[in-house]
């Protein structure tokens, strides 16, 4: 390797990693702002914005005023998306409770497991994609349903990649405490912007199936 390319791809690696650092640092600066509880949210989503543009290698924003900009904006909304599902998790949580305490049937066992299994895979998609179309709660909790259920392997990909980064970040604390939110955030958005091309390619599809003129047979005797 040349060392004109070498000291560009090192200086590539080191942009990238303050980058993710700096980030990672408005995240927690933010989230403590809201008070976490009302915090992590808002500041989610304003990374999620930021990382978003950085995928769409728009690397040179400017990444303070676009976090806080999206900050602000996203802060109401952003926590009546992610309070509905931490309620929804404490919810299920306390079923486990009384399962766990009071023993229940395989139907009812066999429901708690599902709907936590719909919950979860609901939440790769929900703030991604409110982040992406800023969209009404409900048809944003709908149609993060319905589109983590249609790309299954992708919604499955982000929950164990993202455990898995999770476990390796908190192998070595110094890397989670610089990058945690920022790593996660950019690996969950690269892959659930494969969920939104699938689903922009199969509506374009119908579409144009749909706007093309019907073929008329013709019959010879």
């Amino acid at each position: 390797m040349k060392p004109s390319l070498f000291m560009e791809k090192l200086t590539n690696v080191f942009s990238w990693t303050a980058k993710l650092a700096y980030v990672h640092f408005l995240w927690m600066l933010f989230s403590a702002a809201g008070l976490v509880v009302f915090g992590i949210f808002p500041a989610t989503a304003a990374l999620m914005t930021v990382c978003r543009k950085w995928l769409d290698g728009e690397e040179s924003v400017p990444v303070f005023r676009l976090f806080w900009a999206s900050y602000r904006s996203s802060f109401l909304s952003s926590n009546q998306i992610g309070l509905a599902y931490m309620v929804a998790a404490l919810v299920l949580y306390l079923n486990f409770r009384v399962i766990q305490e009071n023993g229940a049937g395989l139907a009812m066992i066999a429901a708690f497991y599902l709907a936590v299994f719909f919950l979860a895979i609901t939440g790769t998609h929900l703030l991604p994609l409110y982040v992406v179309r800023k969209e009404s709660f409900l048809h944003t909790w709908k149609t993060a349903f319905i589109m983590s259920i249609v790309n299954l392997p992708i919604s499955i990909a982000v929950l164990v990649s993202q455990s898995a980064i999770y476990y390796l970040l908190f192998s070595y604390p110094s890397a989670a405490l610089f990058f945690l939110s920022s790593i996660l955030v950019m690996i969950q958005l690269w892959l659930v912007q494969h969920s939104f091309n699938r689903v922009e390619r199969k509506a374009e599809a119908l579409r144009a199936k749909k706007a093309a003129p019907p073929v008329h047979k013709t019959y010879t005797a």
